[in-house]
């Protein structure tokens, strides 16, 4: 369907709507660049333009078409909203913005711009081709389905997490100082990691929805693969939807291998409520709980119930570089299971902020921050004080694309977490490469 989407209309046959051909060398030499389906250099070729030529209904329509076929259907709406109130009984114009609403996501204001097309005067082929426009649109509404796949390279200059120091005072020995083990100081590498995904909506009634997802993520190490990692997760569950608000509730279930070996099971459930404010804006609350199991006997003493309760929002804003920024604050609790443990479980309180801008057609800026503090629940037996922990972490990258659903993903991470206990002190730097193809 994308590659179709990707080339509706242009040069179709609506003739009764054509604008007239104008000897100029920008829209000429735009024209045949679309021809040749170089849409992204159409695109660059055009858009500096815009602030001088915008109102020309030849222009903007051709501005609409490369920005559509680029990636930026937000831009061509811009364009093409222009070409209309020139001239609003040109379908052509009106076929390639209800395309650009369909690929925003906008499916009833494309569904309505698809019908005042198909209502006018057009040739068989234009009424086929958006008779399956309006059927994708009434299919989207009952199933939808993303999936993924991207393999990465990279450094980490920590695989363990662990400390930079290889020597700690413990001060249950009366302050004398411990040698650590190798394995528990910091440890860098390269690395290979493949992650992939899947998710859909699958529509009971006119309110009800069956969702699910599940995903998978393995890095293996170059030198230290006692240090290799897996996580796969999956959650199933229904969504309520009733006019601007929907409550979803799901089961979720992660597995997290180490060396290949499961080292931490996770079984429980996510209740959310998300109130969309406009098309652009959105709330929701949320409540997570899970049982956490650790199947080695040596770790089962770790076993405990994690409760999470939050708020988060998120906003889109138009513009050149469209941002979109999110934000959230949680809380919660870390309850071990055994008894006389209470070092072990601890309450984390945090909060996470996320946006991603426009550089330019096909390249995205995306970066994440988040901050999180766990009190734990009693004195270390060791080291004598009740644990403090306070983790930071950040990411900055690039969503460059480089065909269709294909993108690279350069991605620099950073993780400092601080603790009144010199062992769980560790700074944490990974650089990676991914290219990813999504479905």
């Amino acid at each position: 369907m994308q590659r179709f989407v990707g080339r509706l209309l242009l040069g179709s046959v609506l003739l009764c709507a054509s604008l007239p051909a104008l000897a100029d060398a920008v829209t000429d030499r735009a024209r045949t660049l679309l021809e040749r389906k170089d849409a992204m250099a159409a695109y660059a070729l055009l858009l500096p333009l815009e602030p001088q030529r915008a109102g020309d209904p030849e222009f903007d329509y051709l501005l609409g078409i490369a920005a559509l076929d680029a990636g930026q259907p937000e831009r061509a709406v811009f364009a093409l909203e222009r070409v209309l109130s020139a001239q609003p009984d040109n379908l052509q114009a009106r076929a390639e913005i209800a395309r650009a609403y369909f690929q925003m996501g906008e499916r009833d204001t494309a569904k309505r711009e698809f019908e005042t097309v198909r209502a006018g005067r057009v040739p068989a082929e234009v009424r086929d081709t958006v008779d399956r426009f309006l059927s994708a649109i009434e299919a989207s509404r009952t199933r939808r389905f993303n999936a993924y796949v991207e393999l990465a390279i990279g450094h980490d200059s920590n695989v363990n997490s662990a400390t930079a120091q290889s020597q700690v005072a413990v001060p249950f020995f009366g302050g004398a100082v411990v040698q650590l083990a190798p394995g528990s100081t910091r440890l860098k590498d390269d690395f290979g990691a493949l992650s992939a995904g899947l998710s859909f909506s699958n529509a009971l009634g006119d309110e009800w929805s069956l969702v699910g997802s599940a995903a998978y993520y393995g890095k293996s190490n170059s030198d230290h693969s006692q240090f290799d990692t897996g996580t796969l997760d999956g959650a199933l569950g229904l969504r309520w939807t009733r006019g601007a608000d929907a409550v979803t509730g799901a089961l979720q279930l992660q597995r997290y291998s180490v060396d290949g070996d499961s080292f931490r099971e996770s079984t429980g459930g996510v209740a959310q409520w998300q109130h969309n404010y406009s098309q652009t804006s959105q709330v929701s609350l949320f409540l997570q709980h899970a049982q956490l199991k650790y199947p080695d006997p040596s770790q089962s003493i770790r076993d405990a119930k994690r409760s999470i309760v939050g708020i988060a929002t998120a906003q889109a804003f138009s513009g050149d570089t469209a941002p979109v920024v999110f934000a959230a604050v949680y809380g919660g609790e870390e309850k071990e299971d055994a008894a006389n443990v209470p070092h072990l479980g601890h309450k984390p309180i945090g909060a996470r902020i996320g946006s991603q801008w426009r550089l330019s057609p096909g390249v995205h800026l995306f970066a994440n921050a988040s901050v999180e503090r766990r009190r734990y629940g009693g004195v270390d037996p060791l080291f004598l004080v009740e644990r403090e922990d306070t983790q930071i972490d950040a990411s900055v990258g690039l969503t460059y694309v480089i065909g269709a659903n294909w993108s690279l993903r350069p991605q620099l991470s950073f993780t400092d977490n601080d603790s009144n206990i010199d062992i769980y002190v560790f700074r944490r730097t990974v650089v990676q490469l991914g290219l990813r193809r999504d479905f």
